[in-house]
């Protein structure tokens, strides 16, 4: 009865966990994640300051229209009385800039970089968290595995000291291959705490990394473990990382924004032309300002030209602030971009190894079983020591743990790469 409770517990807590895929993990991340949220709101805002930009090509056009009123009062200076008076007036006007020395379409240039800019930092962002949510992933689905194999590898060790306690019962082994064979196990046991406290571990940055509590019971499933296959050539998928990596990008625009403000910094020793046009008049009474227009209403014109001559060198001085700007953002492209050429290097020699491994992994895990088999038949007839079960058994473990281990591990350097060239 106790036992068909137990089961009827474990199968009602897995029933009630809820399990996430890669993509509903990522889908999840991306949602809560807190900086990629604030990304968004300063990408609104640098849309915006975009659209503003243009505010400096465009003609201000304006209307204005007063009413004066002023009682009568005494010019003690003259001795007279002067009576209420009433003041109307209204005008509209227009103001154009014509030049400022490139100015205005250098503003317009900057802020699209920088609405660029702010984009490419929303998607380097939104590459970090996938990057991140992937790799916790995959870590946490090795160490399941690698649980499992523990697991495996302690049931193994309790039918061995079985056997051998069975043999050791009728006198068929000595007391050391007991011994030994109890040390193993006990050393399996260990293992498998040690593998079950990595699980759980594990578990907890995967549901920090998606914005879960870490103590929230869930669990996870790789519906596509072939997604993601990285086909092209090492030159290839180098390309792709120039291309579209976002901080790459980044590094690019600054080089361009660095420029587009040395032009801002030398427009200011040219002229600004401006054109301004206005139209109004004023009369004492309403009705009469709006009854004769041609009486009380005029219009003028004019150009407005200003030409800077001296600023106590403080233009100059900004010229040279934004060419020292561009140099500094030329040699950290630079820099940059030679960081991320040897990281790129780095985990493509080591994905490729990888993949040379695993094959041998597989061959070695056959291997190891057909060992263990054929050294515990040799065993029990008593052609081999407890030493050459034990080291067969020893082979085994590390042949389970190192094929479980180089599959994700491949899984976690591919997606190392595809983040580089920003294809999650």
């Amino acid at each position: 009865m106790l036992k068909i409770l137990f089961i009827f517990l474990f199968f009602s807590i897995s029933f009630a966990q809820e399990v996430f895929s890669l993509e509903d993990c990522i889908k999840l991340g991306i949602e809560k994640n807190p900086n990629l949220k604030i990304s968004r709101l300063n990408l609104i805002n640098a849309k915006q300051d975009k659209k503003n930009s243009f505010s400096s090509i465009l003609p201000q056009i304006g209307v204005s229209f007063n009413n004066n009123q002023q009682g009568s009062y005494t010019s003690y200076q003259y001795g007279i009385r002067v009576p209420e008076s009433t003041y109307f007036s209204n005008s509209i006007y227009l103001n154009q800039k014509i030049y400022d020395g490139g100015n205005w379409w250098n503003q317009i240039s900057l802020y699209d970089k920088l609405y660029n800019q702010s984009y490419q930092n929303t998607e380097s962002i939104k590459n970090l968290v996938v990057l991140n949510i992937k790799k916790a992933f995959f870590e946490y689905l090795k160490n399941k595995e690698l649980y499992e194999v523990s697991k495996k590898q302690l049931e193994l060790s309790e039918q061995q000291l079985e056997r051998v306690q069975r043999q050791f019962e009728v006198e068929a082994v000595a007391k050391t291959d007991l011994l030994k064979q109890q040390v193993l196990l006990g050393q399996v046991k260990v293992q498998l705490l040690n593998q079950n406290a990595s699980l759980l571990n594990s578990r907890k940055i995967l549901a920090q990394t998606i914005g879960f509590d870490s103590n929230k019971e869930f669990d996870v499933i790789d519906e596509n473990p072939k997604s993601n296959v990285i086909e092209e050539t090492k030159e290839q998928l180098w390309d792709f990382v120039l291309q579209k990596n976002p901080d790459i990008i980044q590094k690019k625009n600054q080089i361009i924004i660095s420029k587009i403000q040395v032009k801002i910094a030398k427009s200011q020793f040219y002229p600004s032309i401006s054109a301004n046009m206005g139209y109004g008049g004023s009369a004492d009474e309403f009705d009469l300002l709006y009854s004769d227009v041609d009486k009380y209403w005029q219009g003028n014109m004019g150009i407005s030209i200003n030409l800077p001559i001296f600023s106590g060198r403080q233009r100059s001085v900004q010229v040279q602030k934004s060419k020292i700007n561009l140099d500094i953002s030329n040699v950290d492209f630079e820099r940059y971009l030679s960081q991320t050429k040897t990281i790129y290097e780095n985990y493509y020699q080591l994905w490729s190894n990888i993949n040379q491994t695993i094959p041998i992994f597989m061959e070695t895990k056959i291997s190891a079983e057909e060992d263990l088999r054929l050294v515990q038949e040799r065993y029990n007839l008593g052609a081999a020591t407890i030493l050459d079960l034990l080291n067969a058994q020893v082979s085994l473990i590390s042949a389970n743990s190192s094929l479980v281990r180089s599959n994700y591990d491949e899984k976690i350097l591919r997606a190392e790469l595809n983040a580089l060239a920003n294809r999650n």
